[in-house]
Order: structure tokens, then C-alpha cells, then sequence
């Protein structure tokens, strides 16, 4: 899923230096807080969940060696950084494709009911299968 997103991204290409202004000062239009809420809901919390569930009770050290759970806390940043950096990547691919979709693609209320077809329209009727089956994975 993450190459096909980021083969979509390079496709549709969106105007690069609007994304990353948009990625680091980021604005929030008029209207606008049902979509804030659902992206904290689909970006945040699932890794949030991830990092708890499996990289802390995962780890069975020794809790009296303060060396081991230096270590471990290292691993464990180590882990957790690398896992946000690709979920960033990921995402960020994701948002900039769909806001190239409706920017320019004439999609103004687009939803996971009709991205598949803003998708159909670069990539053809095989992406909205595509789609389906990354939301089914993703659920």
C-alpha cells in the first residue's frame, strides 16, 4: 500500500512546495474541523496505539538493571522513531495526493465513499479495486 500511494503521489504531482508549507505551517480553513478530526483519528492514533501496544509490552528486561533499561529505551526510540518517520512519509503522500485530488481534480467533497473514483480517473478502474482492498486491509 505505502508504494502504491507514493507512485500516486509522483503521477498527480501536487505542487511540492505547497505541501511541505502546508506540512510545517500548517492553517486550518473556515469549515474545515470535521476533516482536522478525522485526520488525528486516522494519523494519530493508530500508531499511538502500534507504539504502546507493541513496542512497550513487548519488552521483557530486567527493570532492576538501570544498563538494560537504558538499552532498551534507546531500542525503543530507535523503533518508535523509525515507525513515525515512515507513517509520516506515508501520510504525508496520502493528504497531498487527495489535496491535489480536490484542489484541481474538481472533487470538492471528497470522502472514502468517492476517492475511488478520483483515483479511477489517473490510474483507471483497477486502482478503485486497489483502493477497496487497502481500506479492507486497513480496517
Amino acid at each position: 500500500m505505502a508504494v502504491c500511494f507514493f507512485v500516486n503521489f509522483f503521477v498527480v504531482k501536487p505542487d511540492v512546495v505547497d505541501v511541505l508549507f502546508g506540512t510545517f505551517v500548517p492553517t486550518l480553513p473556515a469549515g474545515s474541523i470535521p476533516q482536522a478530526i478525522g485526520l488525528v483519528g486516522a494519523i494519530i492514533m493508530p500508531h499511538n496505539l502500534y507504539l504502546h501496544s507493541a513496542l512497550v509490552l513487548s519488552r521483557k528486561i530486567n527493570y532492576k538493571n538501570p544498563r538494560v533499561v537504558h538499552e532498551a529505551n534507546v531500542y525503543n526510540a530507535c523503533e518508535s522513531a523509525i515507525s513515525l518517520f515512515v507513517s509520516f512519509l506515508i501520510n504525508f503522500s496520502v493528504v497531498g495526493t487527495f489535496a491535489y485530488y480536490h484542489n484541481k481534480g474538481g472533487y470538492d467533497n471528497l470522502n472514502l465513499r468517492n476517492a475511488d473514483e478520483a483515483l479511477k480517473v489517473v490510474f483507471g478502474d483497477a486502482s478503485r479495486i486497489i483502493w477497496g482492498i487497502g481500506l479492507l486491509a486497513a480496517g
